[in-house]
């Protein structure tokens, strides 16, 4: 996607969001895990094992800057070359990258969606791609898995996310009074 445009979709609290990503957390019986394998998850599971989508692997070149795509009907997950292979060596943006793109499968498969700019008014809660941080988010560092005394380092080492995710998430948290 260009840097400042989103698609506005049906719009979703961040709490029904959560339940979307533990719901999968759960069904896939990784509940109990806190470290989830997402590309693990995508690659062997989802594409290999259930076939409900197919993850592809593009060139740089392809991808148009994108360092994800998902396809708006559900039929495939679709990472940049570098992103995968960060993704199975384990580098934190990479994770949150694949997951992201998890989010807008799970989130906005077959749903009607028109194009807008960051921006322009629209709320977040209707945009794509705030939506597919927040799955990432829920389902990379679920909530019982952290603790009030927490810092991003503990969700760093966790979770395998980066600085910036954890500092994300504990704010969302805190701000919430959640933690």
């Amino acid at each position: 996607m260009t840097s400042g445009s989103d698609f506005i979709v049906p719009p979703r609290r961040w709490a029904e969001i959560g339940g979307i990503a533990n719901t999968l957390r759960h069904s896939l019986g990784l509940a109990e895990e806190p470290h989830l394998p997402v590309i693990e998850l995508i690659e062997r599971v989802l594409d290999q094992k259930l076939g409900i989508v197919r993850l592809e692997v593009g060139e740089r070149h392809e991808m148009d800057g994108a360092e994800g795509l998902t396809c708006p009907n559900g039929e495939f997950i679709m990472l940049r070359e570098d992103v995968y292979n960060g993704v199975w060596a384990g580098d934190r943006r990479a994770r949150f990258t694949t997951a992201h793109e998890l989010g807008h499968w799970a989130l906005h498969t077959n749903i009607s969606m028109a194009r807008a700019r960051r921006g322009d008014g629209t709320p977040t809660y209707r945009l794509a791609e705030p939506q597919a941080d927040q799955f990432a988010a829920e389902l990379l560092m679920p909530e019982g898995f952290i603790d009030a005394w927490d810092d991003e380092n503990d969700l760093m080492e966790r979770f395998g996310v980066s600085f910036s995710a954890a500092r994300n998430r504990l704010r969302y948290l805190r701000k919430n009074g959640r933690l």
